[in-house]
């Protein structure tokens, strides 16, 4: 079982944490129902190539497939991110969910029941949260029905036809009207049977403190259901419809087991496919905002529940995209809440593998005045909104307009402060090639040398002890030389690595010989994989111009290769080394699939079927392994 963390085996079963053990021949019979094509042919548009099939990765960014699936193994990888296990691990890495819940999806597909060993308060949470998950469908039913046929409601329809809001979305997008009273869904709840402390955690109804008083919480509002990433109500988010009202605009249901405001993003469950296909995720602020996209087409969108912007929701957006584009009002609410937004998606985040991509970028499309997504779709039509997000400003260019606002560049003094306070957006950037782009984008436009930006950005990122670097020359470099990172490939990877390096005219003729599947846990795999297809992407023109791509441990790797010796030979000797180098890691694949054979064959209670199938591809295997074993 490849990547999950189990904290103990008792009694036969796996123990994963405290409340819940499942049986190893229960995950086996979930696995062995769980075609792995199926499954993440549900998530992933895959490409039959040869024995396996393709796709772009579901983790990054890319043009030219990396993510292979092989059925007779079960097993996927994925080049691009290093990624790679059985069906649970996909789950568990493209939903962002643990061992368990993996398990249970995919069961309640297979319709295997899971018996679960239940310890300590696990089961009563479990009830617990079926109850809430209940009564927030039926006080969702319950607002929607007075939406829809109830006179009270009046006031809330007539709102939506001046929004230009078809009652169609009620029901599409969930929707519901709360009643100007105190306790109507009180004792509409009470007549119902539902208990009042579930009311009461739920949100619905509030207690006031002093007297005891128990009343309703959401209260002549226009109601919007918060969903979950399965689609199941979780929460409720209210807006007021009068203008003038001195309240809140948005109110949110206080955080319960179900639901925390700072790890749920309104409209995510319908968008997160759509980020996917549109490699992008479009937030905005407001929740109308996101249905107004959503019904004009532009899926992709987004909005928090609330000004705040969370860690956790940059999490859940990086699962699934690495390029966010905001959509502000041309107000200084709207560019306050793009520093807090940059801010959490451009700092370190831990359990994340890569925070910062070459390619990820906060952008920010800046809204006509008095407009917001919505209302610039509905007067100007969708396509004045997309046009917008097709040409979305660099983040680092709307700083530097706030900037150049707020601060006196022709003045030392001001133009000092906007060199700072752009070196400080630099140091949130980890990754290098990305920090380069931006930098030189800022020189340009503060019309100064980068030296001078570079130099701001590594006081803020390496303080520099100066009366130790004064002692010697040897000492300033070690404080400001970062430390180089390194690879270790495997011997053959390593030829190929080089043969590509110092000809890349082999490449077409290397992919032809070369099954991915033969290197698929091979160290340096992923760098050669790379190599190939920013050739394919014709990317490459010249051994620099593939560096900026590369991350920096691969960048430190191919600068440290010698390849003149290699260089200095013509393409045909070059090419054959390199099909030689392809024998031999399929060679030494046969091997290894040969030995997997032998000990499945050895398994007590081997149905004859399976055992046919496996004799079978071991009878190949073998005259394969011959024949590449006598033309080498």
């Amino acid at each position: 079982m490849i990547g999950y963390l189990i904290v103990g085996i008792r009694g036969g079963r796996f123990r994963f944490g405290e409340g819940m053990a499942i049986s190893p021949e229960v995950v086996d019979r979930v696995r062995q129902s769980s075609d792995i094509v199926d499954v993440i042919g549900s998530y992933v548009p895959l490409k039959r190539a040869g024995a396996s099939y393709k796709a772009l990765s579901p983790f990054n960014k890319e043009k030219s497939p990396s993510f292979y699936v092989n059925p007779q193994r079960q097993i996927f990888k994925c080049f691009s991110s290093g990624h790679g296990g059985d069906v649970f691990k996909f789950l568990m890495l493209y939903e962002n969910i643990d061992f368990p819940t993996a398990v249970r999806r995919l069961a309640e597909k297979a319709a295997i029941p899971i018996e679960e060993e239940r310890t300590g308060d696990y089961q009563k949470a479990t009830q617990r949260k079926q109850r809430m998950l209940a009564l927030h469908q039926e006080v969702a039913a319950y607002w929607r029905d007075i939406l829809l046929h109830d006179e009270r409601a009046q006031v809330a329809r007539d709102y939506m036809h001046h929004r230009e809001i078809p009652l169609s979305w009620v029901k599409d997008f969930g929707m519901g009207f709360a009643p100007e009273s105190w306790d109507d869904t009180l004792k509409w709840g009470q007549k119902k049977g539902l208990p009042e402390d579930l009311l009461l955690e739920a949100g619905v109804v509030k207690k006031q403190e002093e007297s005891g008083r128990v009343y309703d919480f959401f209260r002549g509002r226009l109601v919007f259901n918060i969903e979950d990433e399965q689609g199941q109500i979780i929460a409720f988010s209210a807006r007021l419809m009068d203008k003038e009202a001195k309240a809140a605009k948005y109110i949110n249901s206080r955080d319960s087991i179900l639901f925390s405001k700072s790890k749920v993003l309104f409209g995510f469950n319908r968008a997160k496919r759509a980020i996917l296909d549109a490699g992008s995720v479009v937030v905005c602020e407001g929740q109308i905002d996101v249905l107004r996209c959503h019904a004009a087409g532009i899926l992709h969108a987004v909005a928090p529940l609330g000004t705040a912007f969370t860690e956790e929701h940059a999490k859940q957006i990086k699962r699934f995209t690495q390029r966010v584009i905001l959509c502000l009002d041309a107000d200084r609410a709207g560019q306050q809440a793009a520093d807090r937004v940059t801010k959490i998606f451009l700092e370190g985040m831990e359990g994340m593998e890569r925070m910062v991509q070459s390619d990820l970028g906060v952008e920010v499309v800046r809204l006509p005045p008095g407009h917001d997504p919505d209302s610039l779709i509905t007067q100007q039509g969708v396509d004045a909104f997309k046009t917008l997000l097709a040409k979305p400003m660099q983040y680092v260019d709307f700083l530097l307009d706030r900037l150049l606002d707020r601060e006196d560049a022709g003045t030392a003094t001001g133009k000092r402060k906007i060199i700072e306070a752009v070196a400080a957006f630099l140091t949130q950037i980890p990754n290098q090639a990305f920090r380069a782009q931006v930098l030189q984008q800022a020189a340009s436009r503060l019309q100064i040398s980068q030296e001078i930006l570079e130099s701001e950005v590594s006081k803020l990122l390496k303080p520099v002890n100066f009366k130790q670097a004064q002692d010697s020359s040897k000492a300033r470099k070690e404080l400001s030389a970062p430390r180089p990172q390194t690879m270790q490939l495997h011997p053959l990877v390593a030829d190929l690595v080089q043969v590509v390096l110092s000809h890349s005219g082999c490449i077409p003729e290397i992919q032809k010989e070369l099954n991915p599947e033969w290197i698929m846990n091979l160290a340096g795999a992923g760098l050669l994989q790379k190599m190939m297809d920013l050739y394919t992407e014709e990317i490459w023109s010249g051994q620099e111009s593939i560096y900026s791509h590369l991350e920096e441990g691969e960048q430190n790797y191919l600068t440290g290769l010698d390849t003149a010796g290699l260089q200095s030979q013509d393409s045909d000797r070059v090419l054959a080394i390199a099909k030689r180098a392809c024998v031999r890691l399929h060679l030494d694949w046969i091997r290894n699939r040969l030995l997997v054979i032998s000990q499945l064959l050895n398994q007590p209670g081997l149905e004859a079927a399976r055992k046919a199938e496996l004799l079978g591809e071991q009878s190949g295997l073998y005259k394969l392994k011959n024949s590449l074993t006598a033309s080498t």
